[in-house]
């Protein structure tokens, strides 16, 4: 288990639900606009979703995986599929 990812995932999740909770105590008053709220509350809601997946995946995980940036590949011209492209229609 990678310790140092799980906590920083931890904290930003912890900032993710302080965010919800605000916005719902905002979302309480009668007249409030919740309809317009809600977008961004979902979209915060999913984000601590996405997090605890993320969590659950590092726990999972090896202590030494992806510790390291992996070696580059060497690409030969002939594989290539980028293409020249000129941008400057002048």
């Amino acid at each position: 288990m990678a310790e140092r990812e799980v906590e920083v995932l931890k904290r930003a999740r912890e900032n993710f639900v302080r965010k919800r909770r605000e916005m719902a105590e905002q979302m309480i008053p009668s007249g409030a606009a919740a309809a317009h709220f809600a977008p961004n509350f979902a979209a915060l809601q999913a984000a601590i979703e996405a997090i605890d997946c993320a969590i659950k995946d590092e726990v999972a995980l090896p202590a030494d995986y992806a510790s390291s940036a992996p070696e580059p590949e060497e690409v030969s011209g002939a594989a290539s599929n980028v293409v020249d492209v000129d941008f400057d229609s002048a």
